[in-house]
């Protein structure tokens, strides 16, 4: 029997008393609808749960279901032409379900489970693979190949081959036997947590220029593959325009925009104008190489500080196969500002504007994980994180613009 249940409630935080059997950023199931969270505090005497959906109806008492494992999302074929929350949902399957509202623990599947892909297996029993190979390939869209990677963290013998053919995301399409004899499957995806930044061979200098398309900023401000920008500004000044323009005809493969706590309207201008817009390069839609998240205003805000997570896991993924990615995060001010609020629900000691101390090393955080690299299967690759910064009263002196 489960005896873990909640102790308080307090909007996003969730309090579990005497609880022992959970890990530091652990996931978790709350209550009985089983709503998504993450554990962001253990001691002794309580465990605290950030939960990602509405919390409104919870009772003390309701069980929490650990996981065991930490918060993630799944890697594999079916991200690109999609739009997803902040913790990896997809939209467009929940308003087949509930209609245009996001109901409280909807469980559907990040990637289209039923749907066949055509996969070429480009190894043979016997190969020796390292984390980061590519043991499969697969048309994603029409301009996009997908590269099934073997897991960075396993690395071992191939002793099972399926033949080419179709196949759905968890079919298992080879095996691989690691050097202590463990069988491990492959299927065409693989889960890797938000937080933790995906391994590399190494990182190469930053000296190739991401062409934006817009003459000015191309002149005047230029930005290099794998660098990080950020565009400062009040309201209605052009942020979230100048970020349409430069995912539309900027030169990367792939474009993923995240859009942290913005108004939806605006989600849904880059949802009709991408749907619209021809590809210059292959004369394709732009959403065959594009991936949305939108986590709006209304949205619950502890998804907000995880869907820049989200995006950024994404883009690393895309990178590793060796493409060139853009993350569009508009706005980081908007990610802050869920942040404080977090950090004021679980009363810590306020920096300055009310910002946790915190602040300084979470934006640093994020954007190191831009870069130009060399993958683990030696390929070349490079996430360009673009930012906008919303400072309130267009105060460039607040913490949020300083910090970045």
């Amino acid at each position: 029997m489960n005896n873990d249940v909640i102790f308080g409630i307090n909007g996003p935080v969730i309090t579990v008393k005497n609880a022992h059997s959970f890990a530091m950023g652990e996931m978790v199931y709350v209550g009985k609808e089983r709503l998504v969270g993450e554990i962001i505090g253990v001691t002794d005497k309580l465990t605290t749960i950030q939960c990602y959906e509405e919390t409104t109806g919870l009772r003390p008492g309701e069980p929490i279901e650990g996981t065991g494992a930490p918060m993630n999302v799944t890697l594999g074929p079916g991200i690109l032409d999609n739009i997803f929350d902040g913790i990896e949902r997809p939209l467009k399957e929940i308003a087949e379900q509930a209609g245009s509202f996001i109901a409280r623990g909807c469980a559907v599947p990040s990637l289209d489970t039923s749907r066949l892909w055509k996969v070429t297996l480009i190894v043979k029993k016997g190969d020796k693979l390292q984390g980061g190979d590519i043991y499969a390939t697969c048309q994603e869209t029409q301009i996009i190949e997908h590269r099934c990677m073997v897991p960075p963290t396993l690395s071992g013998t191939i002793t099972m081959v399926k033949p080419n053919g179709s196949y759905h995301v968890n079919d298992t399409v080879a095996e691989l036997t690691d050097n202590d004899g463990n069988v491990h499957a492959l299927s065409l995806c693989q889960r890797w947590p938000i937080r933790t930044p995906r391994p590399v061979k190494k990182h190469l200098p930053i000296n190739i220029p991401l062409i934006t398309g817009q003459r000015v900023i191309d002149t005047m401000f230029p930005i290099a593959k794998g660098g990080a920008a950020a565009i400062p500004g009040g309201f209605g000044t052009g942020k979230t325009m100048t970020q349409h323009q430069l995912a539309k005809w900027c030169d990367a493969d792939i474009i993923i925009y995240v859009g942290c706590g913005e108004r939806g309207n605006e989600m849904s201008q880059v949802l009709e104008e991408f749907s619209a817009l021809i590809d210059p390069k292959s004369g394709r839609p732009m959403t065959d190489r594009t991936v949305l998240i939108a986590n709006t205003s209304n949205m619950p805000v502890a998804a907000r500080e995880a869907s820049i997570y989200t995006g950024v896991t994404l883009a690393e993924y895309y990178r590793d196969m060796g493409y060139h990615v853009a993350m569009m995060a508009d706005s980081t001010s908007r990610w802050a500002e869920a942040l404080r609020e977090i950090s004021g629900r679980l009363e810590e000691m306020p920096a300055e504007e009310g910002f946790p101390a915190y602040l300084p090393s979470r934006l640093a955080e994020f954007y190191e994980r831009a870069g130009m690299v060399e993958t683990l299967n030696d390929k070349d690759g490079s996430v360009t994180l673009i930012g906008a910064v919303s400072p309130a009263g267009i105060d460039f002196s607040e913490p949020v613009t300083q910090n970045t």
